[in-house]
């Protein structure tokens, strides 16, 4: 039979259910919000910091600070968008999306309008504290599917991901000093020279009331939650023995069927040995993911001398633009028939293992510019690797993605299931940032290995998430994505 015709079942091959294309094109626009608003001040947070005085003049220290601020924003995420999952669990999705599209929109806005540490902080804290939208989407995408199209619905999350980080580079790098850099059209508001990083700012915002606006008028439901406690889901399949056979057996298919449950679980009856696992995973490969978003726009803006490649913001947001591009196009052509071929596990350890490659591109062009003085050719070609290499690390999050849905013990538990995943997400990325930005401020002010110690710790990383990802099930009957032929 056809391969993208058929799938394998519980009860033998059937037709994928069709996606409810314009329920979920709202919530991937939606989706495309949370990049937006936090990959905007990437470009420029480096020179943010620098100009704004909080340093004191001290470059060195500027990773300091930058990873102060991104680790505010997740440790309040942290704290809440557990919260935020229960709620959707008990009110609907829809009402906890409209909240957080609302907190995003607000705190980006405030954060283009702070010049000091302080409101900075706030406003990155504001931001994490009224937003939990990024496990609500993946608890109401799992609901608008079934297991015969579960995976083609996830694998457009790192699509969007990567096309909010294109936009968002591009808009942090080109709108940046709009004074200077469009004396035409903002030159005559001293407002815009005042404060030069807030346009790509305001900018972002806007995007986010047009996805409040259209989430507001369209997006509907996927279940009816007065009556989500009638419903729930199981692994295995129909059966009563074959649940129990899958609960044994990991590598057995999840699907999410129809049953009772009086109450929503505890969170100690939700973390199962296979919801642990999962979000385990899920939350080693968001540090690796996290500590390249965060640190390589940090080596891009750092001086040669110092171990960067001295590059400006306009730069900088082109280079990561185009990353974003690049992911874009790999998800669309690799992603979907690598993973058939390989299944979820594979490709998810694949994904992991070339951050060999992403983060130890960092000392090699280092070490080209500083011989030769400028980013030279030999420079150019690593970067183009790296990107390349990044792109294919994004598959392992629409592996981890099938993981965490499919490791949710009932169908009312999944707000709570990728709460908690969430809130391990946001661990991650409050450790990540300042962890790392820290021990590259720390490597070259005491020159430990020759300023390259940092890229010492991150392989170790690599080396730990693999380990860990070794007891990941292999789910091999898995609907529409382990078994199509």
């Amino acid at each position: 039979m056809s391969h993208s015709q058929t799938l394998r079942g519980s009860t033998g091959w059937t037709t994928p259910t069709p996606l409810p294309k314009f329920q979920l094109f709202i919530l991937l626009y939606i989706q495309a919000a949370e990049p937006i608003t936090a990959y905007v001040v990437f470009p420029f947070i480096n020179q943010l910091i620098y100009e704004y005085g909080i340093t004191h003049g001290n470059e060195k220290k500027v990773g300091y600070y930058a990873g102060s601020i991104n680790t505010l924003f997740f440790l309040t995420q942290m704290v809440f968008v557990f919260f935020w999952g229960r709620a959707s669990d008990r009110f609907g999705r829809r009402p906890v999306l409209l909240v957080g599209l609302w907190g995003l929109t607000l705190s980006i806005m405030l954060f283009g309008l702070s010049k000091t540490f302080f409101t900075l902080i706030v406003s990155r804290a504001l931001s994490g504290a009224l937003n939990g939208n990024a496990g609500v989407m993946k608890s109401m995408m799992a609901e608008m599917t079934d297991e015969t199209n579960q995976a083609q619905a996830f694998s457009f999350l790192p699509l969007v991901f990567a096309a909010g980080v294109t936009v968002a580079s591009f808009i942090g790098g080109s709108l940046s000093h709009p004074y200077e850099r469009f004396p035409s059209v903002f030159g005559r508001s001293k407002f815009w020279k005042a404060y030069p990083f807030a346009l790509p700012c305001f900018v972002s915002g806007l995007f986010c009331v047009t996805a409040f606006t259209t989430a507001f008028i369209w997006l509907e439901e996927a279940v009816d939650h007065k009556h989500r406690d009638k419903m729930t889901c199981s692994y295995g399949t129909s059966t009563d023995t074959e649940s129990a056979v899958a609960d044994e057996n990991p590598t057995a298919a999840t699907h999410l069927l129809p049953g009772s449950l009086p109450s929503p679980p505890s969170i100690r009856e939700v973390l199962t040995p296979r919801v642990r696992i999962a979000i385990l995973n899920n939350g080693a490969n968001a540090l690796l993911a996290i500590v390249f978003s965060y640190l390589h726009p940090l080596i891009l803006s750092t001086p040669i001398p110092l171990g960067g490649l001295g590059l400006d913001a306009p730069t900088i947001g082109l280079i990561l633009g185009l990353n974003g591009v690049v992911n874009s196009v790999f998800q669309v052509v690799f992603f979907a028939p690598l993973h058939r071929r390989l299944g979820t596990k594979t490709t998810f350890r694949g994904g992991l293992t070339v951050y060999f490659i992403v983060y130890l591109s960092w000392p090699l062009m280092s070490h080209f510019a500083k011989r030769e003085g400028k980013v030279d050719a030999a420079v150019i070609t690593v970067l183009a690797i790296q990107q390349v290499a990044s792109a294919v690390s994004w598959f392992a999050f629409g592996c981890a993605h099938i993981f965490i849905t499919s490791a949710a013990p009932t169908r009312n538990a999944l707000g709570t299931t990728t709460g908690l995943n969430q809130s391990v997400v946001c661990l991650t990325g409050a450790v990540g940032p300042a962890a790392t930005a820290s021990l590259f401020a720390f490597s070259l002010e005491h020159n430990l290995l020759g300023g390259q110690f940092v890229y010492i710790v991150l392989v170790a990383l690599v080396l730990l998430a693999l380990s860990v990802s070794s007891r990941l099930p292999n789910v091999m009957t898995r609907a529409s994505d382990e078994r199509r032929d």
